[in-house]
This record gives structure tokens, sequence and C-alpha cells, in this order.
């Protein structure tokens, strides 16, 4: 299925993973809230392993496919359990808002500055204004949360940042390397559940003892098979079929997505200054994937 999906098809996934990580943020925000920790939503996401096993055990242990061991520790640390207790903690401090816009929002600027150094992909003059604006959209948001939110949001937004920085790094590693999409999500993901599980189950408190059957069936469910397999997968598909740049466009619209969810969902608004900061980052965004409103085309 996924060796034979056309550019048209792979756009639709792009899309599919925009709307499921939009949904994502406010999830997790919501999980934080029902006192869930990072640790926890950590766990939920990697037992997506546990469905990816079948593919995993089908590769050669020795090469894990051909992609070694030693790039599936890296991709594992950009993308695996490392990164989601990054993004994860930051709902600790920060709202819904600011998850959307510090991580997903920046994953695009961080492939683009990536794929320059690795890919040696040409930034326009045009993308470079947009990586400058998106800065500067990063800087009224941080302010705004300074000024408008509770003290300690400018922890999460660093946590936040340094999640979008890895999962940019891995984007562009996919291309660098040709790593099958399939294969590098089974490796991940079962690699992330069986390092990180028994450090839950030894470091942290067991949220299966105090939660919820509902909050954890809700969890488990959209963290695992959602955003760990469905949404993952067709992203990384995306990575080779339109490129590291093309396919982190459709991340772009997360921001857009989790800001509007979270106001009817988790009733966080927004303050002006914030509001102003989404939109300017989201248009940067755009604007260093290389998007041109009047041609409707990328460079």
């Amino acid at each position: 299925m996924f060796a034979k999906m056309t550019s048209k098809q792979a756009v639709l996934g792009g899309i599919l993973t925009a709307v499921i990580m939009g949904g994502f943020i406010v999830i997790s925000r919501f999980g934080v809230s029902a006192r869930f920790s990072g640790a926890d939503l950590t766990l939920f996401r990697y037992i997506s392993g546990l469905l990816l096993l079948p593919i995993f055990l089908r590769l050669d242990l020795k090469t894990l496919g051909g992609i070694g061991w030693k790039r599936a520790i890296i991709l594992t640390v950009c993308a695996g359990w490392p990164f989601n207790m990054f993004l994860m903690t930051g709902f600790n401090y920060a709202p819904a808002a600011h998850g959307a816009v510090f991580a997903p929002g920046t994953m695009p600027m961080f492939t683009a500055i990536f794929s320059w150094l690795i890919l040696k992909e040409r930034l326009s003059f045009y993308r470079l204004s947009g990586l400058v604006s998106l800065l500067f959209g990063l800087i009224m948001m941080g302010w705004g949360g300074f000024i408008e939110s509770s003290s300690g949001v400018w922890k999460g937004d660093l946590l936040f940042l340094s999640a979008a920085c890895l999962w940019g790094f891995f984007t562009v590693l996919v291309r660098h390397w040709r790593i099958n999409p399939v294969q590098v999500i089974s490796v991940v993901g079962v690699l992330s559940f069986v390092s990180f599980s028994p450090l839950y189950f030894i470091l942290f408190d067991n949220a299966f003892i105090h939660a919820s059957g509902f909050d954890l069936s809700l969890q488990i469910i959209y963290q695992s098979f959602l955003v760990g397999v469905i949404g993952v997968l067709f992203f990384a598909v995306g990575i080779n079929i339109l490129g590291p740049t093309r396919i982190a466009l459709f991340i772009s619209l997360v921001p857009v997505i989790g800001t509007l969810l979270a106001i009817p969902i988790l009733g966080e608004l927004p303050g002006n200054v914030e509001s102003l900061g989404v939109i300017i980052v989201v248009l940067g965004a755009l604007a260093a994937m290389g998007v041109r409103p009047t041609r409707f085309r990328v460079d």
C-alpha cells in the first residue's frame, strides 16, 4: 500500500496527519489536566510499539532491515520517547496553544534549517524572510505568555522547542539515509517501548492504578494508535514521496487546528499578543517552506 502511494495520496495523508496532530495537542493537554504526567503520556504513546512488533520481528535483527543499530538509536532519540518526554512535560507549564505553536509550529523551521545543512537545499530570500518572521512571532508568543499567562510558561515553551528541533532532525535524516518509512516507524516504536517501559515502572507512579478507565482508554487509543501509528506513518511516508520540506508544510497547520480546538474543549483562550503571535508564526512557517500565496506553489 505505502510503497505504491501517489503524490496526491501523500498529500491527503499529510492533511490527515495535521488533523491528528492538532487533536494530539489538545488531548495531551487534557491528559495533563487529568493528572497524567509526561511519563504517563509517553508510555501511552509508545504502546504503539506492541502494535508495530509484527513488522519489527520481520526485520533482520542484526541490521534492523538495513537501518543499523547506531542509526536506529539516533532516530529513536529524535522521534522516540526522549522527544516525547520533552513535548509532554512542556504541557505541565504551558497551555495547548503554546504547545501547538512552539512544537509543530516550529518543526518546519527546524526542518528547513537541517535540510539546508544536511541535504544542501538552498533557501531563497523569501524563505529566509519567512524564518525571520517565524522567529519574531515566537518572540511575541513568548512575551505574550509572560505578560498574559501564568509564570513559568517559558519553561514549557523551551521544552516544546527542544522537541521540535529533534523532530526536524528526524525528518531530514529519514530522507538523507533513504530509510523505509514503515520500517523506521516500527523500529522507533518498538525500541522506545522496550527501553522506556522499565524506566517508567521503576521511576514513575503507575497511572494504571489511579486513573479512570475512560481517561486511560482515551489517551491510549489516541496516543498509541492514531498518533503513534497512523499519523507518524503517513508523515514518514510523505517524507520520501513529497520531500522533508513539503511534508513539513502540513505540520504548519497544526498550530491553527490545536489552538482552535483548545478553545471549546479546554476553554483556553489565547491573549491578544499570543493570538497575533500565532498568526505571524503560521505565516512565517509557510513562507519559510517557500509557499507563495500569489502563485500557490512551493519554491
